[in-house]
């Protein structure tokens, strides 16, 4: 089975990733080298075809995200006490560390959009078992206030209850990223 996805790259949390339904764990494997990522899905269930609600909302979720979203609309697609996870250096990076419920969630998407240009986005690959996708990627980004370029591969765990992100947890190279954030 195959599905083509397009990537349109806009930041530390963007994809614009197709419907992979697949009971089961679902393995995407990408070509990096091309502006279409062609999928070849594996599963340990290879017997039966469904639609992920997980997946359907994390797709959700970036088709808003990658379309312009307000910080506010991006929020409220997580639950009342969602949880955004960006470990790092909060004092030189305003839009990491965690935040919980849809306020906080708006606030780093807010920084996020006020100081992060993006510059290129790659995802390898895109996990998904139960209630929980992984996506695995590379992004390059440019900090709007001195112009420095940071490149970092990264890993985004979320968790989709009821239609709705209740965990988001991005690992970057946050060294990388507070050595480019400062003037």
């Amino acid at each position: 089975m195959k599905k083509t996805m397009f990537i349109s790259g806009v930041a530390v949390l963007l994809i614009a990733a197709s419907n992979l339904n697949v009971k089961g764990a679902i393995v995407a494997n990408v070509n990096r080298n091309s502006s279409h990522i062609n999928c070849s899905i594996s599963t340990a269930a290879q017997a039966g075809v469904q639609d992920s609600a997980a997946i359907k909302a994390v797709n959700h979720f970036f088709d808003r995200f990658k379309s312009g979203a307000t910080p506010e609309e991006l929020a409220g697609l997580f639950a009342e006490n969602g949880e955004l996870s960006i470990p790092g250096d909060t004092k030189t990076v305003p839009w990491i560390g965690k935040r919980t419920g849809r306020k906080g969630i708006a606030d780093s998407f807010r920084l996020l959009k006020a100081n992060i240009k993006p510059v290129k986005l790659n995802f390898t690959d895109m996990l998904s078992k139960g209630d929980r996708v992984v996506i695995l990627g590379n992004l390059e980004s440019k900090m709007i206030k001195n112009g420095k370029v940071m490149k970092s591969d990264f890993c985004i765990d979320i968790v989709v209850k009821d239609g709705l992100l209740t965990y988001y947890h991005i690992l970057e190279d946050s060294f990388e990223v507070s050595n480019k954030a400062k003037l």
